[in-house]
């Protein structure tokens, strides 16, 4: 239990080795003289580790003799055991008290500014307007509200999608998402064609505002016209008109993937080491092994850091690193498992890069084997409207003319 470990560790124990050929007649002298032993695990026949509190330890010294055994401190464990390393190490611990106090105040303040995505957006332009709301080099990270500048900063900055703004240790991250003009409208005072926006089979074509070019069947390619909004009539002047209409097409879409039928997993086996780095803002300190003998490892992380105190974040952290050794194993995959997931695989990533407004008509794969290496070529047939509007430029003669 939680209680008790913290009782134990306040009150102060030590890890012991017990060693001699009459270990149980050692435990029942302890058990009689109510001294309490927990944890006890049998090394060999000869002998035993186990914990025990500082005034049982104490106690311990009449029952070796009596049981003819040996006892050795493995570990001492405790607050008891601390508090003397400090007495004993008054002024390192007043230096690393002094140190952590400057490293929080230190790393309480902005050092370093990163401005990522911007494209169009020029980036004086977001450092001009968050330094206005007080986001700039050397101000306090805890006196800015980080969420009101990235609100702001939506409403205010033109084409701005998405603002976000975080702290990594001294540095201010501003991540921001442009607006992206997919389709460009144009105005319906301006006379335009409709092109092909991909290349597909034409199914069915609607002029409703200008002249089709191309009929069911048409094989089509990308920017080809599809309808005109150039009339030019025998019996009357060119004129220019603003294209609308529907050109639905099939088109087709690929995607190329492989799977191996050979499987390699790592297993434990048991033995394992442990790395605990101690992170004071950007200074690292390592404890245990400086190398991992195991060739293959399975690795678990935990991070801990201290809780906040007063809406200020202590930069602490302790990392614990446990590395497991592993061993490789290999395992074959039934090859009609294997398709089925591969299949699967391929039909979302592709659907993934689809439009939103495409149907889906039919679905092809085809598998073939390299080895322990299935690939596969998957085809989707979709039927969708690939019309878009492109401007057209007036010839000069006509601007003239008009």
């Amino acid at each position: 239990m939680l209680v008790v470990r913290i009782w134990n560790f306040f009150r102060g124990y030590v890890f012991i080795r017990i060693e001699g050929l009459h270990l149980e007649k050692f435990i029942n002298y302890t058990i009689s003289k109510g001294i309490y032993l927990w944890d006890i695990m049998r090394i060999d026949y000869t002998t035993l580790e186990a914990k025990i509190g500082l005034r049982g330890y104490k106690e311990l010294r009449h029952i070796v003799k009596k049981s003819g055994c040996k006892v050795k401190i493995k570990t001492k464990i405790g607050y008891p055991f601390f508090l003397h390393r400090i007495k004993v190490r008054k002024m390192f611990m007043i230096g690393f008290i002094i140190s952590i106090i400057m490293v929080c105040g230190i790393t309480s303040f902005v050092w370093d500014m990163e401005i990522t995505g911007n494209d169009k957006i020029p980036k004086e332009k977001i450092e001009e307007y968050i330094s206005e709301r007080g986001l700039k080099i050397g101000v306090c990270k805890y006196r800015v509200d980080l969420s009101d500048i990235e609100n702001n900063m939506m409403i205010d900055i033109e084409n701005l999608a998405w603002a976000g703004i975080h702290f990594k240790g001294t540095k201010v991250i501003v991540e921001i998402v442009e607006n992206v003009n997919i389709h460009k409208e144009i105005s319906k005072d301006l006379p335009c064609n409709i092109v092909a926006k991909k290349d597909g089979v034409i199914e069915k074509i609607i002029a409703k505002n200008g002249d089709a070019l191309v009929r069911k069947g048409d094989v089509v390619k990308k920017g080809q016209e599809l309808i005109t909004g150039i009339i030019n009539r025998e019996d009357m002047d060119v004129r220019y008109v603003h294209g609308l209409g529907e050109v639905i097409a099939k088109t087709y879409y690929e995607e190329n993937d492989k799977i191996s039928l050979v499987k390699v997993k790592k297993v434990e086996t048991g033995n394992k080491i442990v790395k605990r780095t101690i992170k004071i803002g950007n200074t690292e300190t390592t404890l245990g092994a400086s190398e991992i003998p195991y060739k293959d490892v399975i690795i678990k992380k935990t991070d801990k850091s201290l809780s906040r105190w007063r809406n200020i974040k202590i930069p602490v952290e302790i990392i614990k690193e446990e590395y497991y050794e592993a061993i490789k194993i290999k395992e074959k995959i039934d090859k009609s498992v294997a398709k089925k997931s591969l299949a699967e695989k391929m039909e979302v990533d592709l659907v993934k890069k689809m439009p939103l407004n495409v149907q889906i008509i039919n679905k092809d794969i085809i598998f073939y084997e390299e080895g322990n290496i299935i690939k596969a070529k998957l085809t989707i047939e979709a039927s969708e409207n690939i019309g878009e509007q492109q401007e057209i430029i007036y010839p000069k003669e006509f601007e003239e003319g008009v």
